[in-house]
């Protein structure tokens, strides 16, 4: 027999093989045999066949012999066959080929995706394609941003094990095509699919609502609002609200007898409850508040046995109450029902308190107490009402956006939790028109591994278009991560050539925070030695209450400490500001770790670990030397103010500190050969962020804060600079001469006074130089200062503005993921990431609506 082939031959339809030699092996004819004429010889004639188990098999080819040889053709053909069979089992896969018939329905095939190459065995390693490990069949594509042309291919609809389009991997508007092709391929839309299709029929404007909701779709799982049973595919969460529907509640809805909850509230539907809703035996809730129903509520819906919450339009009630349709004259009634609801949802995003406090005894004991009447909700009611709270505040917050009259930036940073799950926050910044500062999340998304430039602008570029604020961005603040910078660089191009903008290399700033944390890495290089020492002490010290009593006991004897002694705290190796206070607290217990390290009780432990008189001499110079960089941190670190002005005046102070150090000039005292090593390291550091913390951003930042002076020859250089950009952007008029003014003195002018000339400011710019020639140090708020100049500076306001929320740190991001560490822990592992961000953005966003 022919060697057995495997499962990939079998799949590609080359068991066809062992077929083809069945056939071969009987004693039949290849084909229809014609009746042998008397005139034809007897050796023509077909021989009989052989009798039963005589079969006399080729050695060579496993084909028995009285077979071949009459019948070599077939014989031939079946080694021909096998052998173009095994060639195509090396040839590129099934789905492959799909993608190269794909590439090549494009204008320009020969010069886009160059590795899709038709010599390879498998797609696997083509860019922008993944394949299941066991079968490599296709089951990710994803090729964004190739500047693709042409039209797609229907072939794409055969690749049938296609798991993921990423949302973002072609054009939008080709998204959309890709998946009509693909369903083209799949079977009838389910039955409850059918039911929800007539019901948005039954619509006023069926073709402008729940675009999602296709007849082309196998299943209505994936459509707006619509939840499924994972085995069975029916429907048993309908929750629409806020959609604008219009037209009446269609009865068959009442067909979708697996429904748990149905949800069409705050819409326009109009007519009355159908009674057909009596057949969602399983419905547990239904609101339907906030529509324009008439009618009385049917009878019939007495009949659910399971409904546990109802929300109609003045009515909602248990069950009980429902059937008995008599309200309790003492019970709250809806308005003040759904307060509360919401006010306990607040407190439970707010505070970051978990969904079973609703089950905590003690907690609804208190609520019982506070009023006897009020029925704290279920666990399951309060998830769901925190996605109906969201809703509203979504709206609201997209209602802020839309308003901001001014331009607003972005800041931006990755986290990984305590439970090893990576995250981006983004958050938004606008200076409203009160002149106030208003930092919110805009963004808390999880964000799995690969963390490249390609996936980080991705994710950038969808959170701005979703929430259509393309127009108004100005810059984006991050760290200087290895893919951010590049990742930038793809925003910015995408934004410039899709929306015609004008974004320039200042777009991407730098945090100064991250540059400054850089810099003072390569500077402790040098002093590893002498911080590892003093670790190791504070560590034995704080590991053993013996030894922490005795250090108490040396602090008050010595004199160091009259009161409670608290022993200094050990640092996070990730973080050197908490290196400098370790070093900072430490050194004025120098005297005290000498006493312990030398007394009898401890000597044998303790002795190894003294640092020497020269350790502490180095460390006292390291904190010196980093005391300044430690207060810049600190000053960058707000959130609430203006800090984009501060980047050039940190650079330049630090450049300064570290050449006062490397010259032995510290205003502090000595310095030591190892201090003046770590000061050339963060010199060298800091120069090739130069350009980064000098861009044109933060030169214009520091001209507009009245703080610092304008009559340097710095600062006068950028004066056309900010007049042109006033005049392109914010169609400022030079050339308009202000109003004359007269004075009473003006009668008396020339008798016996000498003239003054005034001088005439013939714009805007000129009249700022004046005013700021001189910092005005007093100013402790910028932009109150900017709100009381807004009228003398009608258009140079705008411009700062648009300017100074700008952050000059990436720290709100990192704010955003500490104040995360409520949510996002071990022991609320089961929280679903989409429940995790939308408790981040509704905890910020209630900040900012109370406001």
């Amino acid at each position: 027999m022919p060697p057995p082939l495997g499962q990939e031959h079998e799949r590609r339809g080359c068991h066809v093989i062992p077929r083809l030699h069945r056939f071969l092996v009987q004693d039949k004819p290849l084909c229809a045999e014609k009746p042998i004429s008397a005139t034809e010889s007897a050796s023509e004639a077909r021989p009989a066949p052989s009798p039963p188990n005589s079969r006399i098999y080729d050695s060579s080819h496993g084909i028995p012999r009285n077979s071949t040889q009459r019948f070599g053709l077939a014989a031939h053909l079946y080694a021909l066959v096998v052998v173009l069979l095994v060639g195509y089992a090396h040839a590129l896969t099934h789905d492959g080929q799909i993608l190269l018939r794909f590439k090549a329905n494009l204008l320009n095939p020969e010069d886009v995706l160059p590795s899709w190459n038709k010599s390879d065995d498998t797609p696997c390693a083509w860019v922008g394609v993944r394949c299941n490990a066991n079968t490599s069949r296709v089951t990710y594509l994803n090729i964004p941003y190739k500047r693709l042309s042409g039209s797609i291919s229907a072939e794409l609809g055969k690749l049938t094990q296609l798991r993921r389009l990423q949302r973002f991997g072609l054009a939008a508007h080709l998204y959309a095509l890709v998946v009509v092709l693909l369903v083209g391929y799949a079977h009838a839309l389910t039955h409850d699919g059918q039911i929800l299709l007539r019901f948005k029929a039954n619509l006023l404007n069926p073709e402008d609502v729940l675009p999602s909701w296709n007849k082309s779709d196998d299943t209505p799982c994936a459509w707006v609002g619509v939840r499924c049973n994972a085995n069975t595919s029916r429907v048993t969460y309908l929750n629409i609200p806020y959609k604008r529907l219009s037209g009446s509640i269609s009865a068959e809805l009442g067909k979708l007898t697996q429904l748990r909850r149905l949800g069409l509230h705050e819409n326009g539907l109009v007519g009355p409850i159908p009674s057909s809703i009596r057949n969602l035996t399983f419905l547990r809730a239904l609101y339907l508040r906030g529509n324009a129903l008439s009618g009385n509520i049917p009878d019939e819906l007495g009949e659910l046995m399971n409904i546990e919450v109802l929300y109609t339009l003045r009515f909602m009630s248990s069950r009980r109450d429902f059937c008995a349709k008599v309200m309790d004259p003492y019970e709250l009634d809806n308005e003040s029902k759904e307060a509360n609801l919401n006010a306990l949802v607040a407190f439970v995003v707010d505070h970051q308190q978990a969904f079973n406090l609703v089950e905590n005894e003690t907690f609804r004991s208190f609520c019982r107490r506070l009023n006897p009447h009020y029925s704290l909700p279920s666990r399951q009611t309060l998830t769901r009402s925190l996605s109906d709270h969201f809703e509203r505040a979504l709206l609201q917050f997209r209602s802020t956006i839309d308003s901001i009259k001014g331009a607003i930036a972005l800041t931006l940073d990755c986290w990984s939790s305590r439970v090893m799950r990576g995250y981006m926050v983004i958050t938004v910044h606008w200076i409203d028109e009160e002149w106030k500062l208003q930092s919110v999340v805009l963004e808390f998304r999880y964000f799995p591994p690969p963390h490249n430039q390609h996936t980080t602008s991705d994710l950038i570029l969808s959170v701005v278009k979703d929430y259509n604020m393309w127009s108004k961005i100005k810059a984006i603040t991050s760290d200087s991560g290895g893919e951010m910078p590049p990742a930038m660089v793809i925003v910015r191009e995408n934004l410039n050539d899709q929306y015609s903008l004008r974004l320039e290399d200042g777009f991407h700033i730098r945090c100064i925070c991250h540059v400054i944390n850089r810099a003072v890495y390569d500077a402790t290089h040098f002093i590893k030695k002498e911080v590892q020492m003093l670790r190791q002490i504070l560590k034995a010290v704080r590991g053993s209450v013996a030894i922490r009593v005795k250090f108490s006991e040396l602090a008050v004897v010595l004199g160091v400490s009259k009161g409670r002694v608290e022993v200094p705290g050990l640092d996070m190796e990730t973080r050197w500001n908490t290196m400098f206070t370790m070093i900072d607290q430490s050194f004025q217990y120098r005297g005290v770790f000498s006493a312990l390290c030398n007394s009898e009780e401890f000597c044998d432990r303790l002795a190894n670990m003294a640092l020497s008189d020269m350790d502490w001499r180095v460390l006292k110079s390291c904190k010196d030397f980093l005391q300044s960089a430690y207060h810049c941190t600190v000053a960058a670190s707000g959130r609430d103010y203006i800090s984009l002005s501060l980047q050039p005046l940190i650079y330049k102070h630090l450049l300064t500190l570290c050449e006062k150090t490397r010259s032995g000039q510290l205003d502090t005292g000595f310095t030591t050969p190892i201090i003046k090593q770590a000061a050339t390291a963060m010199e060298l550091k800091l120069l090739k962020y130069s350009a980064n913390l000098n861009c044109q951003a933060s030169k214009m930042a520091l001209l507009l804060d009245p703080r610092s002076s304008n009559a340097s020859s710095e600062t006068m250089e950028l004066k056309d600079q900010l007049r042109f950009i006033l005049t392109m952007d914010y169609g400022l008029c030079s050339e308009v001469e202000p109003s004359p003014t007269f004075g009473v003195f003006d009668l008396f002018a020339g008798e016996g006074d000498s003239a003054i000339e005034n001088v005439a400011h013939t714009d805007e710019v000129d009249d700022f130089f004046m005013l700021t020639a001189k910092a005005d140090r007093r100013v402790s708020d910028v932009l109150l200062w900017w709100k009381q100049h807004s009228n003398r500076f009608p258009t140079l306001s705008l411009m700062a503005r648009d300017t100074l929320m700008i952050q000059g740190s990436s720290v709100a991001s990192e704010s955003a993921f500490s104040e995360s560490g409520g949510f996002v822990r071990p022991d609320r592992s089961k929280l679903s990431d989409e429940n995790i961000e939308m408790m981040m953005k509704l905890k910020s966003w209630n900040r900012l609506f109370r406001e």
